[in-house]
């Protein structure tokens, strides 16, 4: 039988700290050494070029396949835990894969080259605007994503990050890569429950990676400030300069963040110390990642990106060509930062007009009490689409903000409804579920 697939990035770990502490679970914690060799046991049960689908729960049995799988010659599909059995069949069977191991390797098995090009895992897009795809990501995206967010971010061996994002999407994934790749420790922490991570930060966390809605909960729960966070990088959904403002001022340093599964997770971050300066971006795109508009200079397009980073390609589609276009509009300012404006495709055409949500929902989210928005666009004889919202929040009238945003905003572009509920459907990502928003609004 052929030797395992070797170099990874966790096998450099080992090599260099075999006895640092890689992983943390409670009481519990595994050196880079022991995560290494469970990983390699891993390894010799997947048949080369198998795609092995599992459910990614918060453990070290799945972090130890996430590295075992691509090692065999395999590739890693992790799936929500969450999805019961004919879901979890179904949804690997979507992307190619088999729940559960295949039949032990045999003399005969002939493992793949380690290539940069590679495929290693295929990871689920967060499904934020209906079914989710799933994307091949290589050994050569892993590793230069690790490399870039570490000189972007300056992240050390010394770190420690908290892992509260979940296995079976890339913000996930890519905490572990970082972590690898630069001799860091991570701590998985169960779920989201604001306040076990507060208790977890008072543990000497450095880092942490959470979506807008986890922000929120964190910074609504007593406990801090927290001398030792050096970031956290906050991404997958708009987050508000006051919700980034009150952090900083929690002794939360947030980030802003833009990325996707395409691009192996962050693609422009804003840099550690310059929150302030970078107020409404995500910050300059990351080494190695071009990121370009189809417009001219400070004028809205379409954002697309090229670079090691990002993805090949879907699941058994023909190979990209070309950089990845984006779903999103966007331009830079004038220090080179990026502002995300909102997804192209949800674009509202309403008399006539574009209206972008995006903008719609920043202007909400800048609104005492408001907590998430949702800005889309519903059939309408009269005006083509009429452009509605759903607001998560506490003592907010709908009337009180349309009042509000007519005093910025054009009449075509004022949302003809504004309902107020007390929280939003989310993924299991903890983003908001637009999809089944839009579905509840069928009955308006």
């Amino acid at each position: 039988m052929h030797e395992l697939i070797a170099p990874d990035l966790l096998t450099v770990a080992a090599q260099r700290w075999p006895r640092r502490v890689a992983l943390r679970a409670g009481t519990d914690q595994w050196s880079f050494a022991d995560l290494n060799y469970a990983a390699t046991e891993i390894a010799g049960r997947v048949r080369a070029g198998s795609r092995v689908a599992f459910r990614a729960a918060m453990n070290v049995a799945s972090v130890a396949t996430i590295w075992g799988v691509p090692r065999g010659g395999g590739v890693a599909v992790p799936i929500d835990p969450a999805l019961d059995a004919p879901a979890a069949a179904a949804l690997a069977d979507s992307l190619g894969a088999t729940l559960g191991w295949p039949p032990p390797v045999g003399s005969d098995d002939v493992y793949p080259e380690p290539t940069p090009q590679r495929p290693v895992v295929i990871a689920a897009t967060s499904g934020t605007g209906g079914t989710p795809r799933g994307v091949v990501l290589t050994a050569g995206n892993v590793e230069a994503a690790a490399s870039a967010s570490q000189i972007h971010l300056g992240t050390r061996e010394s770190d420690v990050w908290l892992l509260a994002m979940p296995l079976h999407h890339v913000g996930g994934l890519a905490i572990l890569w970082r972590a690898a790749h630069d001799g860091s420790q991570v701590v998985l922490n169960q779920g989201f429950e604001a306040a076990a991570v507060r208790a977890a930060l008072d543990d000497g966390i450095t880092w942490v990676s959470f979506v807008p809605t986890m922000l929120r909960r964190l910074l609504a729960a007593p406990g801090g400030p927290w001398p030792s966070l050096r970031g956290a990088l906050i991404g997958g959904a708009h987050a508000a300069t006051e919700l980034i403002e009150a952090a900083g001022a929690a002794g939360v340093p947030a980030l802003p963040t833009y990325g996707m599964t395409e691009t192996t997770a962050q693609a422009c971050t804003v840099r550690p110390g310059n929150a302030a300066a970078a107020a409404g971006t995500v910050g300059h795109p990351l080494p190695g990642v071009e990121v370009t508009i189809d417009a001219s200079p400070g004028v809205p397009g379409v954002i697309s990106i090229a670079g090691p980073t990002v993805s090949p390609g879907y699941v058994d589609e023909p190979p990209r060509g070309g950089p990845f276009v984006t779903s999103d509009v966007g331009y830079f300012d004038p220090s080179g930062r990026l502002v995300v404006l909102g997804r192209n495709d949800d674009v509202v055409m309403s008399g006539g007009e574009k209206v972008h949500p995006g903008q719609l929902e920043r202007a909400l989210l800048a609104q005492p009490g408001v907590l998430e928005a949702v800005v889309f666009g519903l059939p309408d004889d009269e005006w083509g689409e009429r452009v509605v919202a759903v607001v998560a929040g506490d003592d907010l009238a709908g009337d009180d903000l349309k009042a509000i945003l007519a005093r910025s905003f054009p009449r075509h572009a004022v949302p003809k409804v504004i309902r107020v509920v007390s929280e939003l459907p989310r993924l299991s990502n903890g983003k908001a579920d637009r999809a089944a928003v839009r579905r509840s609004a069928a009955s308006w």
